[in-house]
């Protein structure tokens, strides 16, 4: 059997708190089946709809709030290809 030092669970913990307050799920997040564009549309879509939400129609905040409920595939490109519009948007502004 593995044996862990304190410290090393110390740490486990430490990193798993700091996920879940960022909205990851500890238990999927280093799993190498996840697709890195899934990780980017679930930053995205918290990051949309928590500082520019004022830039978003209300189909789009429903999109992103379904994403964020339960996630497809489809849904993922969607996201990511709004949060792309979004921030050329923004880009533009400056």
């Amino acid at each position: 059997m593995f044996m862990q030092s304190y410290r090393t669970i110390k740490d486990i913990k430490l990193r798993d708190a700091w996920l879940k307050e960022n909205g990851y799920n500890p238990s999927t997040f280093f799993d190498p089946n996840i697709d890195a564009n899934y990780i980017r549309a679930i930053a995205a879509s918290k990051q949309l709809l928590t500082k520019h939400k004022h830039l978003l129609a209300t189909k789009q905040i429903r999109l992103l709030e379904a994403f964020n409920k339960k996630s497809t595939i489809g849904q993922m490109y969607q996201v990511l290809n709004l949060w792309k519009k979004i921030y050329r948007q923004i880009h533009r502004q400056k």
